[in-house]
Order: structure tokens, then C-alpha cells, then sequence
């Protein structure tokens, strides 16, 4: 759901800013069950998905991919973007911290982080200047 509404905003993009951007996905079958807020989840996906999108220059991609490690299951979302420096890095989770100047609010990854601590799980970024971006999220298995 949250990549196929993110895709009406990607095309919106290359009316308004001649970006590109293709989505692919690389997701694992039949992960377990994690207990968490559907419409909360969609959030943090839809957020980190449409700040790849604007992240994006011209043409890029950016990919999902689903797995299950120790316990957790894992979402990275890549882009293929400029990426982001070491100071960007250690703000961007910080409520009222933007790169986006008057387009942004600085509360979506701030919301986002929030959203998954609640849930027991964490968020990471992999990013370097030039090398795009990863966000890997984490949550719990469910006990069954």
C-alpha cells in the first residue's frame, strides 16, 4: 500500500520537478507476524519513501527489501539519491530539523523514530555523500 501511494507522489514529482524515480522490490515471503499499528507502520513507510523520492535528482530508484534477522523482521528502503552527510546524519532523527528550508517541518523522521520505539522496534540510516541512502527498520517478531 504505502509504495503504490507513494507512486502517485513520484509522478507528481517529474511533473513538478522532471525527477524519475522506479521502485523496486525485493520482498521475502512469509514473514512472521509482528504486533503493531497498521496505519502507524504505513506512516513511517509512506514518510521515509516520499523523502526518498525528493531526495531524488533527475533519475534514480529506490528499493524495499524485507527479511527476518534475530527475531526481527527488517525493511530497508535504498534510494539511489545524493545521500547525506555525517552532520545531516546525526540530526535528522531531531524534531524540528529540515533540509527540506519551507517544504518541510521537520517532524516526519522524528515522528517516525517515535512511532517505532513505541512499537519495540528502531530505525537506522546508512548514508555517505554521493552513495544514496539506507533506512533499516526493525520490529519485533510477535509471540505467538
Amino acid at each position: 500500500d504505502s509504495i503504490a501511494f507513494t507512486e502517485d507522489y513520484a509522478k507528481a514529482s517529474q511533473d513538478e520537478r522532471e525527477a524519475r524515480v522506479k521502485f523496486k522490490t525485493e520482498l521475502a515471503d512469509d514473514l512472521p507476524l509482528v504486533r503493531a499499528s497498521a496505519s502507524e507502520l504505513r506512516e513511517v513507510l509512506v514518510n521515509l519513501l516520499r523523502n526518498a523520492v525528493d531526495a531524488i535528482e533527475g533519475e534514480g530508484q529506490i528499493t524495499t527489501r524485507t527479511s527476518t534477522e534475530n527475531g526481527y523482521d527488517v525493511v530497508e528502503l535504498s534510494d539511489t539519491a545524493a545521500g547525506m552527510s555525517v552532520e545531516v546524519k546525526e540530526k535528522i532523527f531531531h524534531p524540528l530539523f529540515t533540509t527540506k528550508g519551507e517544504r518541510g517541518t521537520g517532524m516526519g523522521l522524528a515522528t517516525c523514530y517515535a512511532i517505532l520505539r513505541r512499537h519495540g522496534g528502531d530505525i537506522e540510516v546508512m548514508s555517505a555523500p554521493g552513495e544514496g541512502t539506507t533506512f533499516s527498520i526493525r520490529l519485533p517478531v510477535a509471540a505467538l
